[in-house]
C-alpha cells in the first residue's frame, strides 16, 4: 500500500520539489550576483554580509506573507464547510466569522476562485440576506465559466492559489481536513449552487416587488399642502412681509395711542 501511495504520489511531489529547487537556485544565484558586484567595486565584506542577510530575510519574509495570504484561503474553506454542512448547530456569530473570513479572501484575490464565491454566497444565503447572495452565487456561476476562457488571465495570486491546491491534491492525506472541506463545497456547489441562487433571486425579486407596491400606493394617498407654493400662482402676487422695524414702530404707535 504504501509503495503504491509512493508510486502515485512521486511525479506530483518530484514536480514540486523541481519548481521550488529552480526558484531557489534563482534567488540563490542573484544573492551571489549582488555579492559579486559588491566585491568588484571592493565594498568592506562585513557589508555585503550585512547586504546580504538583509535580502535573505526580505524574500523569506515575503514568502512567508504570501504563503499566510494563500492559508487564509484554505482557512475560510474549512469554517464554511464546517458551518454549512452543520447549519442548524452553528451560534450566529460562528456564522458571522465564517461570512467575516470570506469577506478578506474576497479582497485578497482579484480573480476570486468559483468555490471561494460560492462559500460566501451560500453563507450568506444561510442568514438570508439575499441581496449579497446573488451577487456571490452569481459571481460564482460567472468564475466558472470564465475558468476555462483562454483569454482570462490570472492575477499572482490566483497562481499561487491554484499551485497550493494542486499541492494539496496531490498529498491528501497531509492536508485531510483542508481536502475534505474543498471536497464537500465542490459537492455542495455542484447539487444546490443553481438552486440557492434561483431562490435568492427570487426572494430578491419579491422584495423589490413589496417596495414597489408600497410606494404606489402612499403616492396614492392624500399629500398635506405643507405650505407649498403653488405653480399655479403668479410670483408676482406673492408680496413679503414687511420689516421688523416697521412692526414695531406700529406696536409703539397703538399702544402711545392707548395710553
Amino acid at each position: 500500500m504504501n509503495e503504491a501511495m509512493k508510486r502515485l504520489f512521486q511525479p506530483g511531489l518530484e514536480r514540486v520539489m523541481n519548481r521550488d529547487s529552480g526558484k531557489l537556485a534563482q534567488k540563490i544565484a542573484a544573492v551571489f550576483l549582488v555579492v559579486a558586484m559588491l566585491a568588484a567595486v571592493r565594498v568592506p565584506a562585513v557589508i555585503i554580509l550585512l547586504i546580504a542577510g538583509a535580502g535573505v530575510l526580505i524574500m523569506m519574509a515575503v514568502q512567508r506573507s504570501q504563503r499566510r495570504k494563500t492559508d487564509l484561503v484554505f482557512a475560510f474553506y474549512i469554517a464554511a464547510d464546517e458551518v454549512l454542512c452543520d447549519e442548524e448547530r452553528r451560534y450566529r456569530f460562528e456564522v458571522a466569522d465564517a461570512i467575516k473570513a470570506g469577506e478578506k479572501v474576497v479582497r485578497l484575490l482579484p480573480d476570486t476562485p468559483p468555490l471561494s464565491s460560492f462559500a460566501l454566497g451560500a453563507l450568506y444565503y444561510s442568514v438570508d440576506d439575499h441581496n449579497a447572495a446573488v451577487e456571490h452565487l452569481g459571481l460564482a456561476a460567472e468564475e466558472q465559466i470564465l475558468k476555462d476562457s483562454i483569454h482570462k488571465k490570472p492575477s499572482r495570486q490566483l497562481r499561487r492559489y491554484v499551485a497550493r491546491l494542486r499541492q494539496i491534491e496531490r498529498v491528501p492525506q497531509r492536508f485531510a481536513r483542508v481536502n475534505a472541506a474543498i471536497q464537500n463545497l465542490e459537492r455542495l456547489q455542484r447539487e444546490t449552487g443553481a438552486r440557492l441562487l434561483a431562490e435568492s433571486q427570487h426572494h430578491l425579486k419579491k422584495l423589490v416587488e413589496a417596495y414597489a407596491n408600497d410606494t404606489t400606493e402612499q403616492s396614492k394617498l392624500p399629500q398635506p399642502d405643507g405650505g407649498m407654493i403653488s405653480p399655479a400662482r403668479q410670483l408676482n402676487s406673492i408680496t413679503a412681509p414687511p420689516p421688523i422695524s416697521q412692526v414695531l414702530n406700529d406696536v409703539y404707535q397703538e399702544e402711545a395711542t392707548t395710553s
